[in-house]
């Protein structure tokens, strides 16, 4: 499943990256940061930040993705135990939900 990318304008992501729960952060942080997402003059710009937490800190990773319409979905990644699967789907959708109101204000 793909992620319109369109519809997201922010992404914060903060992780140890040494610990095992913080696997779909990464990974999500490294399907959303490409070429065409990171300069400011493409459409499809996302402003990403991300804060890496020291290796024996205790707190859990989070991930918060702001969609455009000011939607704003948080992933609480190490109490939930969320599979990168669960997130992308999730963010999918949502994303849908947006292009579907978009195309239907005109």
């Amino acid at each position: 499943m793909s992620i319109p990318l369109q519809t997201i304008n922010t992404f914060r992501v903060s992780y140890n990256p040494f610990g095992r729960s913080s696997r779909p952060c990464r990974t999500l942080l490294a399907l959303l940061r490409t070429p065409s997402t990171t300069p400011l003059s493409s459409p499809t710009h996302i402003d990403i930040k991300v804060k890496q937490l020291p290796r024996h800190s205790t707190q859990q990773p989070e991930v918060t993705v702001g969609f455009k319409g000011g939607k704003e979905v948080k992933f609480e990644v190490g109490k939930e135990q969320i599979k990168i699967a669960d997130m992308v789907n999730e963010i999918a959708r949502i994303g849908r939900i947006i292009e579907r109101e978009d195309t239907l204000k005109g």
